[in-house]
């Protein structure tokens, strides 16, 4: 298992706030800016009211709600995110939000045709034969095989993987 403390992220500033890179794939020559990644996983903190979303056509997102009031307005439809449902939408669609200050998301972009399922779990859970996930830590208590994540830290496991708390899972 590789854990992945928050205070490692990656983090860049938009014209929003501030956006923290839990990872992306493939690790080498990716860049966010070039789209020339499979997948990335990232947390945004939002300090505007509004925003609105980059394009990225060919691209499927993921996205939910960590902290404060978020609601998107996607291609006319209006959705209130939450921690406990993912909401998926097209990379392509015309993307607005509402956000209470400071509200902070997380997202799942992985490119079409990339074979990635991601979920948000709570409570106990168990996994076997996993090839690759990584298990985001929602809630503030959160053991993975017995190890404790902090709240909004990361783990690469694989195998039988053992989950107690509010995750988010990766599986690629």
């Amino acid at each position: 298992m590789e854990i992945i403390h928050k205070e490692n992220y990656q983090t860049s500033a938009w014209t929003g706030g501030v956006t923290r890179q839990v990872c992306i794939l493939p690790q080498e020559g990716s860049r966010l800016e070039d789209r020339n990644f499979d997948v990335r996983v990232s947390s945004a903190v939002i300090n505007t009211p509004e925003s609105t979303f980059s394009d990225f056509a060919g691209f499927t997102r993921h996205i939910l709600c960590l902290q404060g009031n978020i609601t998107l307005c996607v291609d006319g439809q209006t959705v209130n995110l939450s921690n406990n449902n993912l909401f998926t939408f097209d990379g392509a669609a015309n993307v607005t939000s509402h956000n209470s200050p400071g509200a902070v998301d997380l997202n799942v972009i992985h490119k079409k045709g990339i074979r990635v399922h991601a979920h948000v779990t709570q409570g106990e859970n168990h996994f076997s034969a996993v090839g690759r996930m990584l298990v985001f830590a929602i809630g503030a208590e959160t053991r993975v095989n017995s190890v404790e994540l902090g709240q909004h830290d990361a783990a690469w496991v694989h195998g039988d993987v053992h989950i107690n708390g509010h995750v988010l899972c990766v599986e690629i």
